[in-house]
């Protein structure tokens, strides 16, 4: 960005690149679509600098710094109800205040690429049910976005999560989206061909990496 940077922010990333967080993800989106110059500083898990745990005991990122005065933002929903009060145009509202939909994909799509044999089905079927919710949602506001004609806050926490779970289930599963949920495969094409996606991309290796790293293993 040309523009004078305002904030830098630590996120998840090694050699130069991205890495797979779908929480600095949201915090990247929430900057790209405010229009907010900012640089960012990459923290390899793999040795979290001394500075961080002096920031941050918990080692997470993300972490904001406001480059004029020093002072840090803690966390992916803080940060972004932080960045919409200080920049309420363009306006995506709060974490909070925006639809609360489609935010625990997270949860259910972990539990079925975790799943065992026995358990798939049941673990399916409920990410589903999730998917179907959104579906509903998004036909009936008109979309293209949770948030209308434009994104909201909401658009930013749950588009990281919809990417991964795209990723890690054709990978971990051989699952795709099921023609019935064509509204949200829209949905995320749509975001998807936005800027603010564009300049915050990471590949899907480094997703399925990520994965494999808590443990997930591939379908026999």
């Amino acid at each position: 960005m040309s523009a004078a940077l305002k904030y830098d922010i630590a996120v998840k990333g090694a050699d130069g690149k991205l890495g797979d967080c779908p929480f600095c993800h949201r915090s990247l989106l929430t900057l790209e679509e405010k229009r907010v110059p900012y640089s960012t500083t990459l923290i390899d898990f793999a040795d979290k600098p001394q500075w961080l745990l002096d920031v941050n005991p918990a080692g997470s990122v993300p972490v904001m710094k406001e480059l004029e005065t020093g002072e840090w933002i803690v966390d992916s929903g803080v940060i972004q109800n932080y960045l919409e009060e200080k920049f309420p145009q363009p306006e995506l509202g709060t974490a909070e205040g925006s639809p609360q939909i489609g935010l625990d994909v997270l949860p259910k799509f972990r539990d079925f690429i975790k799943s065992t044999p026995e358990e798939a089905a049941a673990k399916e079927a409920d990410l589903v049910a999730c998917l179907k919710g959104l579906n509903d949602f998004l036909e009936q506001n008109g979309g293209p976005y949770i948030g209308g004609a434009n994104p909201c806050a909401t658009d930013c926490a749950v588009m990281p999560r919809l990417y991964h779970m795209k990723v890690a289930t054709e990978y971990f599963r051989g699952w795709t989206m099921p023609a019935e949920l064509a509204a949200v495969q829209r949905y995320m094409d749509a975001f998807m061909a936005r800027d603010s996606w564009k300049h915050t991309y990471y590949a899907p290796e480094l997703v399925i990496a990520g994965w494999e790293r808590h443990g997930v293993k591939r379908a026999v």
